[in-house]
């Protein structure tokens, strides 16, 4: 018989991405960790976990297990959490940093004020747990072709359209034909993806070495509003920079396309969690980039 031990330390680590990371969160030493792991290889006679630098990496048969473990002990989680206090009052956001500062929290701040009593967690998007529970909402971008595990609200489309600032035409000259733009400093959100796509669609290839890689939407954005390259941004999203004149449309191709900022939710949301929802969509939900306000 697995010890429970043994799958509750390997779980945090893959969800951790550290035996620093799981030891601290299970209160317990890393070495208490790494023998845990070394028991669980033992009695699945498999290897699940392999070194690479100075981190931890998941084999294929460990992620294939980390992910049928993860919702049952994230109930479990949850059941402690509901146990040990009253959790129908303590809302939990999850949500993705380039939506908190003009669209979240405006109405956040305008729910707390019509619902006082009301707890609200607000948390970045990378630290959600692998279950959303009925307390919970999670307010992300998705692929709405995909197959989505949880329901979800349509906010706005995510659809990104290619930018620059004026500065960084004056310093490099008009970017008038597509061919013109395979010459320029490219800027990425996250990865290479999403130029990559919208280059291949128009049968182009990226001539420029030189291309920089920002770990959220903000950053990008300011990132292109410094000259520092050509991005491609969600047009709902710069509205107004694009009023403002800080940022100018290159061309109308979209990329990113089918992309949508949705909020998820558990199949049965709490009394509480319903409320939250009503609020955030009310009079919000945008299924047209000319719909935006």
């Amino acid at each position: 018989m697995i010890p429970y031990s043994a799958l509750r330390a390997f779980q945090k680590v893959v969800q951790l991405g550290s035996l620093k990371a799981a030891a601290e969160s299970l209160h317990v030493t890393e070495s208490a960790i790494s023998h845990q792991l070394k028991k669980l290889e033992q009695c699945t006679d498999t290897q699940l976990l392999y070194k690479e630098g100075r981190g931890l990496k998941v084999t294929k048969k460990g992620r294939a297990l980390a992910d049928r473990i993860s919702a049952p002990f994230s109930d479990i989680d949850y059941a402690y959490e509901d146990i040990k206090q009253q959790r129908e009052s303590n809302l939990n956001i999850y949500c993705i940093p380039s939506l908190i500062n003009n669209w979240l929290m405006p109405r956040l701040v305008a729910f707390n004020q019509s619902v006082p009593d009301m707890s609200v967690s607000l948390k970045y998007l990378q630290s959600m747990p692998a279950h959303i529970d009925e307390h919970s909402i999670c307010i992300k971008s998705i692929e709405v072709n995909g197959t989505q595990r949880y329901p979800f609200e349509v906010l706005m489309n995510g659809e990104t359209i290619p930018v620059c600032s004026p500065l960084y035409l004056a310093q490099r000259g008009p970017i008038n034909t597509h061919e013109c733009l395979t010459q320029q400093t490219l800027l990425h959100d996250q990865n290479t993806n999403s130029w990559n796509d919208w280059l291949t669609r128009l049968g182009l290839e990226h001539k420029q070495q030189t291309q920089q890689i920002f770990e959220d939407f903000y950053l990008l954005k300011f990132a292109a509003m410094a000259a520092q390259g050509v991005a491609l941004c969600p047009i709902n999203l710069i509205q107004n920079e694009l009023a403002e004149g800080t940022l100018v449309q290159l061309f109308q191709e979209q990329g990113n396309i089918g992309r949508k900022y949705v909020i998820e939710h558990n199949h049965r949301p709490s009394p509480a969690t319903q409320l939250l929802l009503q609020y955030l969509l009310k009079d919000e939900r945008v299924t047209g980039i000319d719909s935006v306000k």
